[in-house]
């Protein structure tokens, strides 16, 4: 009965607090496993699609060289409004002609920046430089693919090069030509123009009118009738009723709403253009209206405030744009400006961010 007793007592197990605290630790684990995965998953679609849309470019850029591209037969990349997630790309894929093709981002992908068709001329030149951005929607982050304006194609990169290069002065040069020995031309042979005499016009008499007599219908009408013709031939005419116009109902003017400046040029770096203000307006508005700033597309690239949010009639609100550090919050974005209930279109509002 002892040795029965003993071999009971050292049986040992798990209690219920510990296997859930095993199983939470698993499941823990495992989540943050799955989230690492889909994380690396979303990093990798967002380098391959931002690499390969640059590698188009940089194919676009050698088919204009190599074609010599003449003016109007230049090779292309087009991005479209923000939130899609197609592009275009015209140049010689083998035919012997320029075409378009289009090519679309992986699942999640989206470009940012507002619309732009970028030309390559036969210098593989283009002529202004250009950053697109492309968002991935579940990293919520963007990576730029910048092109200058020398054609050079970068991804991911912080600093643009057109951009950090200053101004170059070009200094006036006098002095550089000798005009003590210039010789003064003379003019050789001349011309002289002897009119020839024209007719001279005959002068033609003009008729003269002879004024026709209007007749007064007062004749005496003396024909053969049966009342001898004596109608006076005065006749008497009816008078006609004269319209009364009906009055018409005036329209109620519509809401507009517009916004001044339409474009905004800010700066990372430069501490005096970071920030940027625009004002909102509505006309013809009436009661109580919500007004709303937002970026286009799924980025946030921007910061973006608002000095009034509510406006009861006609009014006005100051929409403050603020730039954000970082090689994704580079280019040119939209901002679209509304009222709730709605206030004609939208005004949009263009914001370009350099280094």
């Amino acid at each position: 009965m002892k040795a029965n007793r003993s071999r009971v007592k050292q049986q040992h197990g798990f209690t219920i607090i510990q296997m859930v605290i095993t199983v939470a630790i698993i499941a823990i684990v495992t989540t943050f496993g799955v989230l690492g995965i889909q994380s690396a998953r979303a990093e990798y679609r967002l380098q391959n699609s931002a690499r390969l849309f640059a590698t188009y470019i940089e194919k676009a850029r050698q088919d204009a060289i190599r074609r010599h591209a003449a003016s109007g037969a230049e090779s292309t990349i087009e991005s479209f409004e923000p939130g899609s997630n197609s592009y275009q790309v015209g140049m010689d894929y083998g035919s012997g002609s320029v075409e378009t093709r289009t090519f679309t981002l992986e699942t999640g992908l989206s470009f940012d920046t507002a619309a732009k068709k970028v030309s390559f001329d036969w210098r593989g030149r283009i002529t202004e430089a250009w950053v697109f951005q492309i968002h991935s929607e579940y990293l919520n982050r963007n990576m730029p693919v910048d092109v200058s304006g020398s054609g050079d194609i970068t991804v991911g990169e912080q600093h643009f090069p057109d951009q950090m290069i200053p101004a170059v002065e070009i200094s006036a040069v006098n002095g550089d030509v000798d005009f003590s020995t210039d010789p003064t031309p003379s003019p050789s042979g001349s011309a002289s123009a002897t009119p020839s005499p024209g007719a001279s016009p005959t002068p033609t008499d003009s008729p003269t009118a002879t004024p026709t007599p209007t007749p007064n219908n007062n004749g005496n009408g003396n024909g053969p009738g049966g009342n001898n013709g004596q109608g006076n031939g005065n006749a008497t005419p009816t008078p006609t009723a004269t319209p009364v116009a009906s009055p018409s109902a005036t329209p109620i003017p519509q809401c507009v709403s517009a916004i001044s400046p339409s474009t905004l040029s800010l700066s990372q770096s430069d501490v005096n253009h970071q920030s940027g203000t625009a004002t909102f307006t509505m006309v013809n508005a009436t009661g109580v209206r919500t007004i709303s700033a937002s970026q286009l597309g799924n980025g946030n690239s921007l910061v973006i405030g608002l000095s009034q949010a509510r406006l009861d009639g006609n009014g006005s609100s100051v929409i403050t744009i603020t730039t954000k550090n970082g090689s994704g919050n580079r280019g040119t974005f939209v901002v679209s400006v509304a009222g709730t209930p709605a206030c004609g279109t939208a005004a949009q509002l263009t914001v370009s961010v350099s280094n």
